[in-house]
């Protein structure tokens, strides 16, 4: 048995971005197993190919962080859903493939303005994926969805309570951010509270925050990011964000909650530490 440990992100790139640092030595950490959950397809509107690469971006840079090993692709069922899923024995990638909120929850004309926060708000009364695999009746099939594949990759976990990363669902601790990290997070307080361990991370107002990254730390989350960045210039001929990694690459905030324990302020590394 291995302890599991998830982080559940609205768009590929958000764990790399605000909790790279820790996600790299959890792939690091002999015993553990790595699950990730993406809730959109991060297609920004586009059907030229772009959320496919950044689909590949982020499950090359789960192989650039291990050594390599057979990887299985594949649609699975969960709750009735088709969702892809990719994955060897030390980690494993959801991708449920929502349509992207755009910054404002407005959407994009491409997929018909629905939203993952329009679905919450019982503004539209289903959401598709944006490739047509899969259709969620409601804000509670998705939630639902969220919870069969947390309960499938944690039966067997060696860790009583696995700790969930995700962005912080709190508007005052986490402001002005997404709209699709508020939905992803806002899935998850339905399902984690209490059997959960929850770090939850800071997203965009990190760029407001002072830097607090540095050394091994600050080189494993670069290492992340830019190992999904290059693959998606390999794939689109975008070169990696070098603004996004100026914003918010040597900085980590947030905070600990434990599975039936009072809310903590974090301190300090999570959950692992390097070895």
């Amino acid at each position: 048995m291995t302890d599991v440990v998830f982080y559940v992100g609205g768009h590929q790139d958000d764990a790399l971005l605000f909790q790279g640092d820790v996600r790299y030595w959890d792939l690091h950490t002999a015993g553990v197993r790595v699950v990730q959950v993406v809730t959109t397809a991060g297609d920004a509107g586009r059907t030229d190919g772009w959320w496919q690469a950044r689909e590949k971006g982020l499950v090359e840079a789960c192989m650039a962080a291990m050594s390599p090993k057979p990887v299985t692709a594949g649609m699975v069922s969960v709750n009735g859903k088709a969702v892809r899923r990719y994955g060897t024995d030390e980690w494993v990638c959801y991708f449920l493939r929502l349509p992207d909120g755009n910054l404002d929850d407005s959407g994009f004309p491409a997929t018909g303005h629905n939203t993952l926060g329009k679905l919450r708000d019982k503004k539209i009364s289903g959401l598709s994926a944006v490739d047509g695999t899969a259709v969620y009746s409601g804000w509670t099939d998705l939630v639902d969805t969220l919870r069969a594949i947390l309960d499938q990759e944690g039966a067997d976990a060696a860790n009583p309570h696995p700790w969930v990363n995700a962005s912080d669902w709190d508007r005052d601790a986490d402001p002005g951010d997404h709209p699709d990290h508020y939905a992803t997070a806002d899935a998850l307080t339905d399902i984690v509270v209490p059997d959960y361990n929850r770090a939850w991370w800071v997203s965009y107002d990190t760029q407001n925050r002072a830097p607090n990254l540095d050394g091994m730390d600050l080189l494993a989350k670069r290492f992340a990011f830019y190992a999904y960045g290059w693959s998606l210039y390999h794939s689109t001929g975008t070169p990696p964000n070098d603004a996004e990694w100026a914003w918010w690459g040597d900085k980590r905030y947030g905070r600990l909650e434990e599975a039936d324990v009072s809310l903590l302020e974090r301190a300090g590394a999570l959950h692992t530490v390097p070895a």
